[in-house]
């Protein structure tokens, strides 16, 4: 993953990321209760997404670029999905 398309895909990623937690914020804000787990998952998801993409981007090498995309990927992938509210239930409930 060379410089520029590097930035590319984890601007896409950062883009894709944003409207779908802006869906879910909107979705918690509009619900009788709002749940304090679904924000914290959300505010979370950028600090993640910004530590994945300073990982990759403190070595040059593309194997190491490209591992990290990758798990950077799974891993918010389950973040989003319900991994980070489950842990903000399980530490502070």
């Amino acid at each position: 993953m060379k410089g520029k398309l590097f930035h590319i895909l984890n601007i896409t990623v950062l883009i894709l990321m944003s409207a779908v937690n802006l869906l879910g914020w909107f979705g918690n804000a509009m619900s009788q209760v709002t749940y304090t787990s679904i924000n914290f998952a959300i505010v979370t998801t950028y600090v993640w997404w910004g530590a994945f993409f300073w990982l990759q981007l403190s070595r040059r090498e593309t194997a190491w670029r490209v591992v990290w995309f990758l798990i950077s990927i799974i891993f918010l992938f389950y973040w989003m999905s319900g991994g980070g509210a489950s842990l903000y239930y399980s530490f502070f409930r």
